[in-house]
């Protein structure tokens, strides 16, 4: 999110796109829809290199190129889109149910994952396959507006932190599909869940606890539930998340270090979870420390071009995760003391 930040002070500079350098132009361009296509009328999923389930609250432009916008449809209308990858061309395959596009995924662990800020559809999607691919998982993606390339870096902040908030109730309807889905398919029952949160994307699983969103049931839809590097603020963090009780295991991942997480300080005036957690801490919740695999870099859960590649350590960690277990945190080959006695340090 450093860079990402340089780039919306840039933009926030600029008179024009086309000051924006080469590197940045993924952010802002619509250049990838080109390559992306709405299924036709009686067409269907065939082989392909990949597909995920996007579950988003865009406005749709069915009639455009950009057939998924910036910002949140107005109607309050959200939609499971199919999304497969193959040779190069995306088609978005809109589907009636989550439980339809469940159905026709792989039969692998599920990874439920929501993104944080500077997402078009596009890079949540890229996203969303990297997970996919990188560890063999079957991944539904919250996906939500995280960035408008008409604005400015503190505007941006802003627009993905609302964002965010007000896909609490998104998020909620996901919840209850899956766990009606689960409750009827034994396929479903046989494998691994997880629930992922990364930095903004937390703001939205925030205040469904809070505002206690949840009609489901007490017992765990999910074997984990993961808060990473969440740009929340960590005051009363306990009060909140001790609502949990959708994972059997609930973890945050801090980093002391994380430079975007303090650039959301300064902006925000508030100290946030996935950099410094402080007691009270939840009883409920393992808080692992990243900072000796990462130093002051944001996250480490998947590659992302240009970007350092995952740690060796960190990977075997991600996988854990994913395939819904929880690593043993007594073990001293993996991990060290938390800064400053919170939780444990990956190492």
């Amino acid at each position: 999110m450093t860079r990402f930040f340089s780039l919306l002070l840039l933009t926030s500079l600029c008179a024009c796109k086309v000051l924006v350098p080469q590197k940045y132009r993924q952010y802002i361009s619509d250049d990838p829809w080109k390559h992306i296509r709405l299924a036709k009328e009686g067409e269907t999923p065939s082989a392909c290199d990949s597909m995920v389930l996007m579950y988003t609250n865009r406005v749709l432009h069915p009639e455009r190129d950009k057939i998924l916008g910036d910002y949140i449809d107005s109607t309050g209308a959200t939609r499971p889109f199919l999304l497969t990858a193959q040779q190069g061309q995306w088609v978005l395959f809109p589907i009636g149910s989550v439980e339809e596009g469940i159905l026709s995924l792989p039969k692998r662990n599920l990874v439920v994952y929501a993104e944080g800020m500077g997402k078009n559809f596009v890079l949540a999607a890229e996203r969303a396959f990297g997970v996919s691919e990188q560890y063999g998982v079957t991944v539904v993606m919250m996906d939500y507006p995280g960035i408008n390339p008409d604005y400015g870096m503190n505007k941006n902040f802003k627009f993905s932190q609302r964002n965010s908030f007000n896909t609490a109730l998104p998020l909620a309807k996901l919840l209850n599909e899956l766990r009606h889905d689960k409750e009827k398919s034994s396929a479903l029952q046989e494998v691994k869940w997880t629930l992922f949160f990364h930095s903004m994307g937390n703001i939205m699983f925030k205040r469904f606890l809070e505002e206690r969103m949840d009609t489901l049931a007490n017992e765990p839809l999910f074997d984990v539930v993961v808060l990473n590097a969440a740009c929340v603020p960590q005051k009363k963090h306990n009060a909140w998340l001790v609502r949990c009780a959708l994972g059997k295991k609930v973890l945050v991942h801090y980093n002391k270090q994380d430079k975007q997480l303090k650039g959301a300080m300064i902006l925000t005036f508030k100290r946030q979870l996935g950099c410094r957690p402080k007691p009270p801490l939840a009883g409920n919740v393992h808080y692992v420390n990243f900072n000796l695999l990462v130093g002051n870099r944001h996250s480490t859960f998947v590659d992302v071009t240009g970007r350092p590649p995952i740690h060796p350590k960190a990977r075997t960690y991600f996988q854990q995760i994913f395939d819904g277990s929880t690593p043993d945190y007594k073990d001293t080959k993996q991990f060290g003391k938390g800064w400053k006695n919170v939780g444990v340090s990956l190492r």
